[in-house]
C-alpha cells in the first residue's frame, strides 16, 4: 500500500516545494515595487526583510517539534493559506506603517510552509528509501524562476494571480495523501533536547552550510533587483528575465547534482564557484554581464541547501522535521543579519560595496565542506 501511494506523495511534497518557490520568485522582482509604492530607503528595506526573517525563524522554532508530534498538514495548510492572503494584502495595503505588522505574518506563514514542505520531503526520502530532496528543491527552483518571469511581464497585478495559485494549492494539501512520519513524545521537543542534535556531527555541519548560503541569498533575494536596476540601470523585465535564469539555473544545478556523488567534493566546488560567479556580479559594469554572474551563483548554490538538510534529516531518525527546523532556524539568521547589513553599508558605501561580503560567505562554504564525512 505505501508503494501505490509514492506517486501522490511525490506530487504533494512537489507541489509544496514549488508553493515555496514561486512566492521567491515572484518576492525578489517585486521588491523594487515595494520600495517604491511604501517609499522606502535601504535601511528601511533591510528592517523590513529582518522582520519577514525574524519571524519565519520563530515559526520555524515552533513548527519543527510541533509537526513531528501532529503531523504536517496543519502547518503545509497554514502555510500555503497564509501566503495567499499575504500577496493580497500587499496589493491592497500600501500605507508604509502596514508593512511592518504584514511582514511579520508573512514570516510566520513562511515558517510554516518552509519546514512542512522540507519535512515532508524527509518523510518521502525515508517511506520509500529514495534520496529526492535535491530534486523537490530543483522544482521549488523551478517556481521560483516561473515566478520572476511573471512578475516581470505583469508588474504589481503579479501580487493577485500568486493570491489565487496559493488559494488553489491550499484546497490540495487540505485532501491529499503525505507521507508517514515517526511521531515523537511531547518531552522530545523540548528546547534542550533540541540544542543536543548539535552534538551530531552532520548537523552540526549542515546548520553552517546553511547558514553560509542563506546570507547569499538573502542578500541576492533582497537586493540583486535594486542593483540591476538602480546601479546598472537595466529594466524591469531584464531585470524579471535575470532573476529568473538565477532561478532557472538553480533548478538545472539541482537536476544536475540529484544524480549520486561524493558530497563533499559537490559542496567544496559549489561553494568556490559561487564565490568566483559573484566576484563577477559585483564588479560588473553592465546588466547582461552581472545577469550572467547571477546565473552561474545560481547554479553554484543549488546543491548546498537541499544536501546539508538530507544530512541532517537523514541523522537523526523519528526526528527529521525537529533536526531540519533546528538547522533551518539556525541558518535563517543568516536572512535576519543579512539584509540589514547589506542595507546598512550600503547606506554608507555603495550597493555595489555592500554586495562584496556575498562572495565571503560563499568561499567559506567551500572551507566548510572539507568536514562532511
Amino acid at each position: 500500500m505505501l508503494q501505490s501511494h509514492r506517486r501522490a506523495h511525490a506530487r504533494i511534497a512537489a507541489g509544496l516545494f514549488a508553493g515555496l518557490g514561486l512566492q521567491v520568485g515572484a518576492w525578489a522582482v517585486l521588491i523594487p515595487h515595494l520600495v517604491a509604492s511604501r517609499d522606502l530607503s535601504p535601511a528601511e528595506l533591510g528592517a523590513a526583510l529582518a522582520i519577514l526573517a525574524g519571524t519565519s525563524i520563530g515559526s520555524l522554532a515552533v513548527a519543527g517539534p510541533l509537526a513531528d508530534r501532529i503531523g504536517r498538514r496543519p502547518l503545509a495548510v497554514a502555510g500555503v493559506a497564509g501566503f495567499g492572503i499575504s500577496f493580497a494584502l500587499l496589493a491592497t495595503v500600501e500605507a508604509q506603517a502596514a508593512l511592518w505588522p504584514l511582514m511579520a505574518f508573512y514570516g510566520v506563514v513562511n515558517g510554516f510552509l518552509d519546514l512542512a514542505a522540507n519535512a515532508v520531503g524527509s518523510d518521502y526520502e525515508r517511506a520509500h528509501d529514495r534520496r529526492a530532496m535535491i530534486r523537490l528543491h530543483a522544482g521549488f527552483s523551478g517556481a521560483a524562476a516561473a515566478g520572476a518571469l511573471l512578475a516581470g511581464a505583469v508588474g504589481p497585478d503579479t501580487y493577485w494571480i500568486v493570491a489565487a495559485a496559493y488559494g488553489a494549492l491550499a484546497a490540495a494539501t487540505t485532501v491529499a495523501p503525505l507521507p508517514p512520519h515517526e511521531a515523537i513524545p511531547s518531552e522530545g521537543g523540548n528546547g534542550g533536547a533540541r540544542l543536543a542534535l548539535l552534538r551530531v556531527p552532520a548537523i552540526a555541519v549542515a546548520v553552517g552550510l546553511v547558514t553560509l548560503c542563506f546570507f547569499g541569498d538573502g542578500a541576492i533575494e533582497g537586493y540583486a533587483a535594486l542593483f540591476l536596476r538602480d546601479v546598472l540601470e537595466s529594466g524591469a523585465l531584464l531585470t524579471g528575465v535575470a532573476l529568473a535564469a538565477f532561478h532557472t539555473a538553480s533548478l538545472t544545478g539541482r537536476l544536475v547534482f540529484a544524480r549520486p556523488a561524493d558530497e563533499r567534493l559537490v559542496l567544496t566546488v559549489a561553494g568556490l564557484l559561487a564565490a568566483a560567479a559573484m566576484g563577477v556580479v559585483v564588479v560588473a559594469r553592465a546588466p547582461a554581464v552581472a545577469a550572467a554572474g547571477l546565473l552561474v551563483v545560481g547554479f553554484a548554490l543549488a546543491p548546498i541547501v537541499p544536501t546539508a538538510l538530507s544530512l541532517a534529516g537523514r541523522s537523526a531518525p523519528g526526528r527529521s522535521a525537529t533536526a531540519v527546523s533546528l538547522v533551518t532556524t539556525i541558518g535563517y539568521s543568516a536572512f535576519v543579519v543579512g539584509p540589514p547589513a547589506v542595507g546598512a553599508l550600503a547606506s554608507v558605501t555603495s550597493l555595489r560595496t555592500a554586495l562584496i561580503p556575498v562572495v565571503a560567505s560563499t568561499a567559506a562554504i567551500a572551507l566548510l565542506a572539507r568536514r562532511v564525512r
